[in-house]
């Protein structure tokens, strides 16, 4: 198959805080490794970076020919123009991998993709949307969990997050409509475990084995959060002490709540052939706090985390988005998508969990996973991928 590898550059930030630029740079690094693992399955690749210009890059191929593996997570610097890009990718007559432009408009607006969820009767936590003229109108206790309404990558979270009286939620606010120019969304905090969960495919998406974030060497719960820096400061004291655990360890029966809220979510929100649902759970019930379409594939992150847990390498995980998307499009020529014949066997490996499991751990028929150089350090209370 012929693959074009299409995805943003950004050199400079109009707005946030300098160090924001870490998250919006890694999607280079990702587009290198995609475009090494598709090789390895046998595809045409070419990689096509977007600047200032979109039409341009890609009138130059021939859609008929090509399907666009989106890599795309802002345009112009300006993460709220990312639906943009897919309509260009349908007027140009492109099929690409991933989710549409309404999911990707809806899920951008972290409020209205709560209403829907709400909607779909998926528990969520209550919230509001604040600038700094409106915070009186406040109905929802404390302590509550500022963030801002259209960014993702934990841009804009912090320890100052976590607000517990009036003044703090007011200062937060404000930051985040300076730093950001947005309104921030306001809500209650859940305290409790967290979870990034995986979901794979279309009709019949399949959750992945749930990973944890550890938490247990954080005491006071109200700095229990994946912050700016847990996510992407290796040297940090955050990001070293918020190690996840895949596969979790939970009980049968919460694992099941769990996997079918993100199954629910992944659903209601049109989400297409992968994505990451990410969440809390208080009083054994699942609040989900964002459902992220087109999320991030770098090796060490969640999804990879997941695949390889039930033996799938990192080349079989961008091959088997490309077949989701092929079988979708209904391509002819493509088998069919993988995912049904992996399947995690150990469930044990340490009280922590680890971030793959080992190959002697997997299914006689699972191809032995690949050995993945980890983009940032692990801790060291950790087994390497």
């Amino acid at each position: 198959m012929k693959v074009l590898v299409v995805y943003n550059v950004v050199e400079q930030l109009e707005r946030g805080e300098e160090d924001d630029i870490f998250a919006e740079q890694e999607i280079v690094l990702v587009e290198q490794y995609i475009e090494k693992a598709l090789q390895e399955h046998g595809h045409v690749t070419t990689a096509v970076p977007i600047r200032n210009d979109l039409w341009g890059p890609l009138k130059q191929y021939d859609p008929d020919a090509w399907l666009i593996f989106n890599l795309c997570e802002s345009f112009r610097n300006k993460t709220y123009l990312e639906p943009y890009i897919i309509s260009v990718f349908e007027h140009l007559g492109f099929r690409y991998t991933g989710s549409d432009r309404r999911t990707l408009s809806t899920c951008l607006n972290k409020a209205r993709a709560k209403e829907i969820l709400q909607a779909h009767g998926i528990p969520t936590a209550a919230f509001q949307i604040f600038t700094p003229w409106t915070v009186q109108q406040r109905h929802l206790e404390f302590p509550l969990f500022v963030k801002p309404l259209s960014e993702d990558a934990s841009i804009g979270i912090s320890p100052n997050s976590v607000v517990q009286e009036e003044r703090a939620l007011r200062r937060q606010v404000r930051y985040i409509w300076e730093m950001y120019r947005e309104p921030a969304l306001v809500e209650e905090f859940i305290a409790g475990r967290e979870f990034n969960v995986t979901v794979l495919g279309n009709e019949s998406p399949r959750v992945l084995p749930l990973s944890e974030i550890n938490f247990r060497h954080i005491p006071n719960p109200f700095a229990r959060i994946v912050s700016f820096r847990a996510k992407w400061v290796p040297t940090s004291e955050e990001y070293l002490k918020t190690p996840p655990t895949c596969p979790a360890r939970v009980s049968e029966s919460l694992k099941a709540r769990i996997e079918e809220a993100a199954r629910h979510a992944y659903q209601a929100m049109g989400l297409r052939d992968y994505g990451r649902v990410d969440i809390r759970v208080k009083n054994g019930i699942p609040y989900v706090l964002e459902v992220n379409p087109n999320a991030d594939l770098s090796p060490d992150a969640g999804i990879a985390r997941a695949a390889r847990t039930v033996g799938m390498s990192y080349a079989d995980l961008a091959d088997e988005i490309v077949r989701l998307a092929a079988r979708r499009y209904r391509m002819k020529g493509f088998a069919r998508p993988r995912i049904v014949n992996y399947e995690i066997k150990a469930r044990s490996a340490g009280s922590d969990g680890v971030y793959s499991i080992p190959a002697s751990a997997l299914l006689p028929n699972a191809p032995r996973p690949e050995k993945i150089r980890r983009l940032r350090p692990a801790p060291a209370a950790t087994l390497a991928a």
